[in-house]
């Protein structure tokens, strides 16, 4: 899943090229048999479910506007901690 608002909100909203290419033309083309674009909540839930018996990859991207809770938390690990993590993760499965 792909959510896509077009820009880079966590530095200001500043616009994103995504906004503009074909994000499920590009999934198609690198193998999905299945890409979709949706943009409101109807399509999505029916998306999702169609997708849980679905047997084979799925990309549904979610098209929707900038904007973001006023309580919503900011990151407190830097990047290469979360590297690291996921790194030591993908060690332990």
């Amino acid at each position: 899943m792909i959510i896509n608002n077009g820009a880079h909100e966590t530095v200001g909203g500043m616009p994103t090229v995504a906004g503009k290419i074909d994000l499920t033309a590009i999934a198609r083309a690198c193998g999905y048999p299945y890409a979709v674009c949706v943009e409101d909540l109807k399509a999505l839930d029916q998306e999702l479910e169609a997708a849980k018996s679905r047997k084979s990859l799925s990309l549904i991207e979610v098209r929707c506007g900038i904007g973001a809770r006023a309580d919503l938390g900011r990151p407190t690990t830097t990047a290469r901690e979360n590297k690291e993590n996921f790194m030591a993760y993908l060690k332990s499965c």
